[in-house]
């Protein structure tokens, strides 16, 4: 395969994923708290009704499951980032079994492409922005403005390495290109 070239681009976590699981875990163990608190009332007053018991077990059981199938879902988040001939491809992969494409752009269509330090991001409108970043540290970070024929202008932030970069190279526009690898001004 010629100009094939291939990186993964894992998401860091953040408060924002321990506070989702921490919400899954307390949106069963609140219930099966409370149910159980009603069993115990229950047999203290003499009157043993096992339906509470019961239903906090069968809570129980569903949130166990839930969770341990959806807190891998949240944490174990990666980009794909290929580039594929002209192609650049993001797809994002999930608990490493589910991939999913989220971009696919031709490279000749990129009017601007830099790292995010050496220039703002301008303040054009763009119809759709694309952040395949993984809260990465600002340093690392690239931006490319490009424009897709059935959309317009659009904003790709990301994190390549240099290998991807590379494979980019030959098809970028040549201001671009120099002034990205040879740091023309």
């Amino acid at each position: 395969m010629e100009g094939f070239c291939e990186q993964v681009v894992k998401v860091k976590k953040g408060s924002k994923h321990v506070v989702m699981c921490l919400l899954l875990i307390g949106a069963f163990l609140v219930p099966i708290v409370f149910l159980m608190a009603l069993f115990y009332r229950g047999a203290m007053a003499g009157v043993v009704d096992y339906f509470y018991a019961l239903f906090a077990l069968v809570l129980a059981m569903i949130g166990a499951f839930v969770i341990w199938a959806c807190i891998p879902r949240i944490l174990k988040v990666e980009y794909d980032y290929s580039v594929y001939g002209s192609d650049f491809i993001v797809a994002k992969v999930t608990a490493q079994s589910s991939r999913k494409r989220k971009l696919k752009m031709e490279i000749k269509y990129v009017e601007r492409l830099a790292k995010l330090s050496d220039e703002d991001i301008p303040k054009n409108k763009y119809v759709k922005k694309y952040d395949f970043t993984g809260n990465h540290d600002v340093s690392e970070i690239y931006f490319a403005e490009f424009r897709l024929p059935q959309k317009g202008l659009c904003l790709l932030l990301f994190v390549p390495n240099e290998k991807i970069l590379e494979g980019m190279r030959p098809y970028l526009n040549r201001d671009i290109a120099l002034k990205l690898f040879y740091k023309r001004k």
